[in-house]
């Protein structure tokens, strides 16, 4: 398992339209946060702490942080960069490995003026960092948005990776041009039972409610391979369910009537 999304939290601050699931306002306990870290660290050690909602919501968030440090976990964390003001010192935090900020998210707020500052300095003072500046390719991004862009490679250039549409702007802070890509619901219509993903294989989801799906993609879940409060991720990752699964996926077949509908694995 490369990595293992838990969604701390199902709530937003923001309704942007390109996410496409009503937000909750549900948060886990910390002390159930604990419980699936601890569970979690048996299988991986790279964590992401959402699905669905913004992390940065959660009122434990440092006390979160603190345990991931205490578990020596690697943690990737992805945020609409509204709410970082509150947090200035989350680049200190030794568990963070990566910070990805959706800057398509800034259309839809209310337009904080520290919004940028923050970003500027986050860059400025990366501490060794890896930081992703996060751009939905499109024609609709404001025009602050788009001046933000330009102004970023004028100031440091733009150096292509390894990686598809994502640049370097300097050591270690990338500016990523996201595809847009539509959330996979079972109301879509069937496109194939042939195919593979990375879901399940290389990561699972662990949603608000304890429930685990194959992926990061399935906030209800409708690929729901077991219930962390019903059994331990050791009993699920063992179960049958889960294990066809990952043994048709190896064969390109799609078990799951969800992965029959998705759009975003024909990526792969």
């Amino acid at each position: 398992m490369k990595r293992v999304y838990l969604e701390i939290t199902d709530a937003c601050n923001l309704r942007c339209p390109f996410c496409t699931y009503d937000k909750g306002d549900h948060f886990m306990s910390f002390d159930e946060i604990k419980d699936y870290i601890g569970q979690i660290k048996a299988f991986c050690d790279y964590i992401y702490l959402h699905i669905l909602g913004e992390p940065l919501l959660h009122p434990d968030l440092e006390k979160i942080l603190d345990l991931l440090d205490e578990k020596q976990m690697k943690l990737q964390l992805v945020t609409n960069g509204t709410l970082l003001y509150r947090y200035p010192d989350l680049l200190d935090h030794m568990c963070l490995r990566k910070l990805s900020i959706s800057l398509h998210s800034y259309d839809h707020s209310d337009k904080d003026e520290r919004y940028f500052k923050v970003i500027d300095d986050l860059i400025e003072n990366s501490k060794n960092k890896a930081i992703e500046l996060r751009f939905y390719k499109s024609d609709s991004l404001s025009k602050t948005l788009r001046d933000y862009k330009d102004t970023l490679i004028k100031n440091y250039g733009l150096h292509e990776t390894k990686r598809k549409n994502s640049y370097l702007l300097k050591d270690k802070i990338y500016l990523y041009e996201e595809e847009m890509f539509n959330w996979p619901k079972m109301s879509d219509p069937f496109i194939s039972d042939m195919g593979t993903c990375h879901g399940g294989i290389d990561m699972i989801a662990i949603n608000h409610d304890g429930k685990v799906s194959l992926c990061c993609l399935d906030p209800i879940p409708s690929n729901l391979i077991g219930d962390l409060k019903k059994e331990s991720l050791a009993q699920i990752l063992k179960s049958e369910t889960y294990n066809k699964t990952i043994e048709d996926l190896k064969k390109h077949k799609l078990d799951m009537e969800l992965c029959k509908r998705c759009t975003y694995r024909l990526r792969f």
